[in-house]
């Protein structure tokens, strides 16, 4: 009876440590299915507010200037492209996308993710995502093993997480690494976050010490991509370096581009005004820190 008693505590014993150690696995995979893998969304899900309801963008957004209303005009003089169908449209702090805007064509493209949950993100404008596809495939060839990480992003999703994000760090935290809703180019569905194994997914500036992140900069404007946010160019684009964010322009803008080593606003003689020049990343240890706690 001894035998059997002992028998049946070691049998339960072992389904407890069975159960405690798939309900740990369990929840690992939980939290890499979390958005916490966005660089520019360094918000927490637990996070709450007594005034949830009352919506922090609305406020901000009421000092950005919206050129849709003269958009035509101002073309006149700048020849910027604000076509939001065009894979060269200028989207930054102050050109916006409609809040009604949603991409054709969005597709899934044969690369490998970090992280699950948001679908979502995973998508990209058909374009872009065939040029994606190609590029991770010649990079793996060559030894350099990238992965994606967030690609499109909705206008409402960008708003519901802009708006945590200033409740819990501030706008003036937030806007050095996040487009407030409309103005930012991950709503073209052109636009992509990328990392690697060594950075397990991780946005950081240190992309660009490893050997992808040398490749990516070396090579991603023969597949139509650039470099959106480069080092030394934040009073000109409004953003802080981001080796990790490239955005689809074709293959004939982003070869220009990178031989002239400008960016978009440049190429289409654009002036930063006063919301650009505000509110960016002057101190690579503070992005690092930022990054840390997204």
């Amino acid at each position: 009876m001894k035998k059997i008693l002992t028998a049946g505590i070691g049998i339960m014993a072992i389904l407890a440590i069975t159960y405690s150690s798939s309900l740990s696995s369990s929840q690992a995979m939980s939290s890499n299915d979390s958005t916490d893998f966005e660089y520019e969304y360094y918000y927490t899900d637990s996070y709450e507010n007594e005034d949830s309801n009352m919506s922090v963008y609305t406020k901000y957004n009421d000092t950005v200037k919206d050129y849709e209303n003269t958009a035509d005009e101002y073309n006149l003089s700048r020849c910027i492209d604000t076509d939001p169908n065009s894979i060269t449209v200028l989207i930054n702090k102050e050109y916006s996308l409609p809040s009604s805007y949603i991409p054709k064509g969005l597709i899934v493209p044969d690369i490998d993710f970090y992280g699950g949950g948001n679908e979502e993100k995973k998508y990209m404008r058909k374009e872009a995502a065939d040029a994606i596809s190609e590029m991770f495939k010649d990079a793996a060839s060559c030894g350099e093993y990238l992965y994606g990480v967030s690609g499109y992003r909705s206008y409402s999703r960008q708003a519901t997480i802009y708006d945590k994000n200033v409740r819990q760090r501030g706008s003036a935290a937030t806007n050095m690494v996040s487009a407030i809703p409309g103005h930012s180019e991950h709503q073209t569905g052109l636009a992509i976050d990328i990392s690697c194994k060594e950075l397990m997914g991780l946005l950081s500036e240190s992309f660009a010490d490893t050997s992808e992140g040398k490749w990516v900069q070396k090579n991603c404007h023969k597949y139509g991509f650039i470099v959106r946010y480069p080092k030394n160019k934040e009073k000109i684009t409004g953003y802080s370096y981001e080796p990790w964010h490239i955005r689809y322009v074709g293959t004939e803008v982003s070869t220009y581009l990178h031989d002239n080593d400008i960016t978009l606003e440049e190429y289409y003689d654009y002036k930063p005004g006063e919301i650009t020049d505000s509110n960016i990343i002057s101190d690579a240890a503070t992005a690092e820190d930022l990054s840390e706690e997204k």
